[in-house]
């Protein structure tokens, strides 16, 4: 067996500060191996010491402050003298440990600053009941382990996933609580009132006095159906409910005027009966709210939009809305000024933005919008979005057109537009997008080439399975495109030869090619290319031509992938293009599907 650490030559090294014991093959340590042995040890880590049944003596070590244990799997049980110094404790993979005794009732670990057990699947014992330095409690997949009552006074991070039967969590004495993550708690029901009530009962979460609390995290709680109306902490700020698949209401003190709450971020997804948010406005500390996979959700929250006259002020920088096929209608109002991000996916129902909603000095950066059923077409009021970086539209089956003005958008930096069945044409005057740089076209088969050309400073050019794109790709002008660094074309325009002639960019990087049904050579005209570094080719299955003066020097990857005609005349050694491609460092020849 493989040992990291030899006892025979570790017995003599007094000084050493760490000490990794792995793989050992014995069923028990040296007799030597504990003690004093190892007074100046500060790190000590036993690692996958199998048949070892039992630990040797580490309690009372002088110095020890980091002690990892893993992969016993012939441990049973343990029990420690007092550690004066330690800090970490840390327990994985110990499949067979059932019993963790505490014999010393003013506790073992007065330094301890974290513990971590993980995966412990038989361990039925409790936790250490007082542990007055730790930070941070963090117990992973221990489905046998049974609840405690912990006195943590300076517990900071708590998180506990996959633990069923550690039900409820009572913490004692716990004031500077910052972040709880609950997860895989199938016998969670209900958060009591007040979190100073309910002690030991069997179905609510209990944690007291938690006047710090930043961050609540509650995931996988599949009886979870109520929370408390009392609220929580004011000092509340990141609030997650994910796959809550019996939640039917949200806690009433999320809403600002029923609550100090001060809530900055809010995430709830996948809880399907949820249908509203509680009466009342949002908090106006919130900056993000994320909503996703509520199938039932038929309104948002008051307060999401501001109204002309309206007194309340909004902060909110970010909005989701994912998945939520009910949902109708915004709530009447404008989009709040200080909105960043906007993201709508995937909720059919939801009738279009409308030019009342976008507020004149809006911050807007970043636009995202998918599977928007009902629109048609955008509005008129995007030439305001001064501070756009970045317009992403996929998936609307029924958009038309964009607005007559165009898109005039100084600062536009990235435009992708995907799966537009119905979209006719790109804005007018692209020409004048100079800030624009990413430009992607996929499966748009009614859109015809824009009208003056391409944006004038494109670093990147996508354009994929867009029939209507009939003009031969020698007559795109990608030559006055002198700052283009990758091309990328797919399903394109019929072409027999590429590049063309006049289709010199000496600044292109990467081209990627995929789906030219008729393409048969790649030519020359490629030398000229001097800074090309990757060219992939892929599904063209009449291309059997590459260019006898050779490929650019410079090229660093070439990928033929599914050309049959082109795999054999290009394979290692053999093929009678290989002394052309041979010098190439990455060379990837892919043979064609069967």
């Amino acid at each position: 067996m493989l040992m990291y650490c030899l006892f025979s030559a570790c017995y003599n090294l007094m000084k050493i500060f760490k000490k990794l014991v792995a793989f050992y093959g014995g069923t028990q340590f040296p007799c030597w191996f504990g003690g004093s042995s190892l007074a100046n040890i500060v790190d000590m880590n036993l690692s996958n010491c199998r048949n070892v049944m039992s630990l040797p003596a580490l309690g009372g070590l002088p110095s020890l402050k980091k002690l990892s244990i893993e992969g016993m799997d012939g441990v049973k049980e343990l029990g420690f003298k007092p550690f004066p110094v330690l800090e970490v404790l840390q327990f994985q993979n110990m499949l067979k440990w059932e019993y963790w005794y505490h014999p010393y009732e003013d506790g073992e670990f007065p330094s301890l600053h974290e513990l971590v057990i993980h995966n412990c699947p038989n361990l039925n014992q409790k936790l250490p009941g007082y542990l007055p330095s730790l930070v941070k409690l963090i117990v992973k997949g221990c489905p046998n382990l049974v609840d405690s009552v912990l006195n943590l006074p300076s517990l900071h991070e708590l998180n506990i996933e996959d633990c069923k039967n550690m039900v409820p969590v009572s913490l004692v004495g716990v004031t500077s609580l910052v972040t709880v993550r609950i997860r895989g708690l199938p016998y969670l029901k209900c958060l009591p009132d007040g979190f100073q009530q309910f002690l030991g009962a069997p179905k609510h979460l209990l944690i007291s006095n938690c006047r710090s609390l930043e961050r609540l995290y509650i995931e996988s709680c599949p009886k979870l159906v109520s929370f408390s109306e009392t609220g929580f902490s004011s000092t509340l700020r990141h609030l997650r409910l994910r796959d809550c698949p019996v939640l039917t209401n949200l806690p009433i003190w999320i809403q600002s005027q029923f609550t100090s709450c001060l809530l900055e971020d809010l995430e709830i997804e996948e809880c399907p009966p949820l249908t509203r948010f509680p009466s009342g406005r949002l908090p106006p500390t919130l900056k993000r709210l994320k909503l996703q996979d509520c199938a039932s959700l038929c309104s948002l929250p008051e307060g999401l939009m501001l109204a002309d006259n309206n007194k309340y002020t909004s902060y909110l920088e970010h909005l989701e809305i994912i998945g939520c096929p009910s949902l109708k209608n915004f709530p009447e109002g404008k989009l709040p000024t200080s909105l960043k991000v906007l993201r709508i996916w995937d909720c059919w129902q939801l009738k279009p933005l409308l030019d009342r909603m976008l507020p004149d000095n809006a911050s807007l950066e970043y636009v995202d919008i998918l599977k928007y059923s009902n629109l048609e077409s955008l509005p008129e009021s995007l030439q305001n979005l001064m501070c756009l970086v970045e317009l992403n539209i996929n998936n609307c089956k029924d958009l038309e057109c964009f607005p007559d003005i165009g898109l005039p958008l100084p600062n536009l930096r990235t435009l992708n537009i995907c799966n537009c069945d119905k979209l006719k044409s790109l804005p007018d005057q692209m020409l004048y997008l100079t800030s624009l740089q990413y430009l992607t076209i996929c499966d748009c088969p009614r859109l015809s080439f824009p009208r003056g050309g391409f944006p004038p400073n494109l670093l990147s050019l996508e354009i994929w399975y867009c029939k209507e794109l009939k003009d031969p790709v020698s007559k795109w002008n990608l030559h006055t495109l002198t700052s283009l660094r990758e091309f990328s074309i797919a399903g394109g325009p019929d072409m027999v030869s590429f590049p063309h002639e006049c289709l010199l960019l000496p600044t292109l990087v990467s081209i990627y090619m995929a789906s030219l049904n008729n393409l048969k050579s790649l030519t020359v005209s490629l030398q000229n290319l001097l800074s090309l570094e990757e060219l992939e080719v892929v599904e063209c299955p009449k291309l059997r031509n590459l260019p006898r003066e050779g490929l650019p020097a410079t090229l660093g990857r070439l990928c033929i992938r599914n050309c049959s005609l082109l795999e054999n005349r290009c394979s290692r050694d053999k093929g009678e293009y290989w002394p052309l491609i041979a010098h190439i460092p990455c060379i990837e020849i892919v043979a064609t599907d069967i």
